[in-house]
């Protein structure tokens, strides 16, 4: 097993790659602080977890707000006693939109969750890392970023920042033992994006596949195990990388 006493923090396990990462890095033998808006809505994936034999805790916050992203990676800390691996599992539905009709609420509240989430718990957790000398980060972001969405301005923006923030930050702090890199993804099944009432739709699913050189979409646990690699000693020379993973629609 590649995560065998690893302390891993995954955000939002309800929603988006959550329960696909929670399945993988409990298989990979990672202890598992996972965190939700609520406690209860954070258990199925504690239950996920605690049945492949993972100590694995439910943990709350709100991370729009930044001191709840501190207390949360402190929690962490002091449960655990380290933060090895954190996955920014961050997900919100894009609303379409001209980009001039765009409201100021709008445009704030996606990027308080696309880009501002991500970001206060990186800044938290490599406050950890850097006094460890050691730790992973993983962003779990969108290839809309990449290429741009039209009449998606706010979700491309918010997503393409995460990428840069990726970029930046990982050539950043590559010299102190710590890999930040990211999975930009599209076209996989999940809760969020790619829920079974639209994959299981026969109509709707061809027309998303004429989009997809692979010709189909990816399982959820593709890109969880995607994310596990890097979380892996075998990935320590990926460095600031955002990795497309869209099956072709993005080269």
């Amino acid at each position: 097993m590649k995560l065998t006493g690893k302390v891993v923090l995954i955000t939002h396990v309800s929603e988006f790659m959550g329960p696909a990462l929670t399945e993988e890095f409990a298989r990979e033998g990672a202890t598992l602080a996972l965190h939700d808006a609520t406690e209860s809505a954070a258990r199925p994936a504690v239950k996920i977890a605690r049945g492949h034999g993972r100590t694995a805790v439910a943990m709350a916050g709100d991370l729009t707000r930044s001191a709840e992203c501190d207390r949360l990676v402190k929690g962490v800390v002091d449960r655990f006693g380290a933060l090895d691996i954190l996955v920014n599992n961050n997900a919100f539905p894009p609303t379409r939109s001209p980009a001039d009709e765009i409201s100021d609420e709008a445009w704030r509240t996606m990027m308080a969750h696309l880009l501002d989430e991500p970001f206060f718990c990186l800044r938290a957790a490599l406050r950890v890392m850097k006094a460890q000398r050691r730790g992973k980060i993983i962003n779990m972001t969108s290839a809309a970023g990449l290429v741009g969405l039209p009449n998606y301005a706010a979700y491309t923006a918010a997503r393409a920042g995460v990428n840069g923030l990726t970029k930046a930050v990982g050539r950043e702090v590559g010299g102190d033992g710590i890999q930040v890199n990211a999975i930009a993804q599209n076209y996989v099944e999940n809760p969020t994006y790619f829920p079974p009432s639209l994959t299981r739709d026969p109509e709707k699913l061809a027309r998303m596949v004429k989009n997809i050189p692979a010709g189909r979409l990816a399982r959820s646990e593709e890109s969880a195990r995607l994310a596990v690699y890097l979380a892996s000693e075998d990935a320590d020379f990926f460095v600031g990388q955002v990795i497309p993973f869209a099956g072709g629609w993005v080269t």
